[in-house]
């Protein structure tokens, strides 16, 4: 028999490892673009591009939910050409539909964030479609364990962008550099593309259905908001450089659950693989120490330094900010586990994906009750974790040690 230490060295060794260092590279790389980038424009065109580039990353939070739909399709019937192929041609049709709707909505767009041209905003249109279905393909890997080829399309998509982006932002500007991240994206696809063109297996008729999508983007929504809304909520309570600081802090903070997430995507299909098993609560334990391990361990370096890495970030504008980090790195570490159960809630298929909208409610409620301050709102945010953490624990962690049903005996002919 293994021991747990070797299951989780074997999980991180041949599922999490190459996405944790995958995404390490991609959030580094995405650091060199902005630090290149807003040095070559003035301020104002960097605002531009910022604004755009903030309205891609919120276009992602539906994107996960595709991802991990995808792979709950693969882990339960199993990978095949043809119905990738299908799929991936499904997503891409439907994603025209808001695609459209943007580009009908790009002179809206280019004026709200006051762009210099029409085709800054129209790239919106175009990165949607392709983002949609780069994500909907590195999901049907990842439900094939396919890690490594998942792995390696972030790479490609980090080296595009910088070279790209580098080459394309002088002549052309935010144009430019908007252009190298759309062109980033669908490198990535003809990467992911490659490893999936393979003999349909045993569940060749099966495609991503609409409910699967929904059911995925309701847990990954609910997550994203638990995750935020007290950054959103700090930004339009606090005045002066209150909120600046509390920004800087859940920045710093919430570093803690980049690597998580992508090692969030490998255990996936193992958690959807190890539910009906009378291991599972074993997969549980080990998919939430590969996965909040790092999260933890993040989390107590910058409680135990905030002052060096607030000055190694931000320089000393923040240095009375240490108080606040902590906490809200302690928050961010724990929200790992939170993150766990929530997709295990949606591997078993529970109404448990829904807690999560409910701490982001909580945490509203709490805020907008007592938000005298930055520290006040962030104890408001500690609160509400706590109790959604207590809530996932007694019902999802719970469901999961439970002994599984025995199947029933056959009957005895007479």
């Amino acid at each position: 028999m293994t021991s747990p230490a070797r299951r989780i060295a074997g999980l991180l060794a041949a599922g999490a490892a190459p996405i944790a260092v995958a995404v390490a590279v991609q959030a580094a790389g995405n650091l060199v673009f902005h630090a290149v980038v807003g040095r070559l424009m003035d301020p104002e065109e960097y605002g531009a591009l910022g604004a755009v580039l903030a309205a891609m990353l919120m276009l992602g939070v539906p994107l996960g939910a595709l991802q991990t739909a995808a792979s709950a399709l693969v882990a339960e019937h199993g990978p095949g050409w043809g119905p990738a192929r299908r799929t991936l041609r499904s997503v891409g049709l439907v994603a025209l539909v808001p695609a459209l709707v943007l580009l009908a909505c790009a002179p809206l767009v280019r004026d709200y964030f006051h762009l210099a041209s029409l085709a800054d905003s129209a790239q919106l249109a175009p990165y949607l479609v392709v983002a949609a279905v780069t994500a909907t393909a590195r999901g049907l890997l990842l439900g094939d364990k396919q890690v490594g080829a998942v792995a390696l399309t972030y790479f490609v998509s980090t080296v595009v962008r910088l070279g790209l982006g580098l080459a394309l932002v002088l002549p052309f500007g935010v144009k430019g550099a908007l252009a190298a991240t759309v062109l980033s994206e669908l490198a990535a696809l003809l990467v992911a593309v490659r490893p999936l063109r393979r003999p349909t297996g045993p569940g060749g008729g099966s495609t991503l259905r609409l409910k699967s999508v929904a059911h995925a983007g309701l847990a990954v929504t609910g997550l994203f908001l638990f995750s935020t809304v007290d950054l959103l909520l700090a930004r339009h309570h606090l005045r002066d450089g209150s909120s600046g600081a509390y920004v800087a802090a859940a920045t710093v903070a919430k570093t803690v659950l980049a690597l998580p997430a992508g090692i969030m995507s490998a255990v996936f299909p193992r958690l959807l693989a190890g539910w009906p098993t009378r291991k599972r609560g074993r997969v549980l334990t080990s998919g939430a120490v590969a996965v909040a391990g790092p999260a933890l361990l993040g989390g107590l370096v910058i409680v135990a330094l905030p002052a060096l890495v607030l000055r190694v970030l931000y320089g000393d504008g923040y240095a009375d900010a240490t108080g606040l980090v902590r906490t809200l790195a302690g928050v961010a570490a724990l929200t790992s586990l939170v993150t766990v159960l929530t997709n295990a809630a949606l591997a078993r298929r529970s109404w448990t994906i829904a807690i999560p909208w409910a701490g982001a409610v909580l945490e509203v409620a709490l805020i907008e009750l007592w938000h005298g301050g930055a520290t006040q709102i962030a104890v408001c945010s500690a609160a509400a974790l706590t109790v959604t953490l207590l809530a996932m624990v007694l019902l999802e962690a719970r469901a999961w040690f439970r002994s599984p049903t025995p199947a029933p005996e056959p009957a005895l002919a007479a």
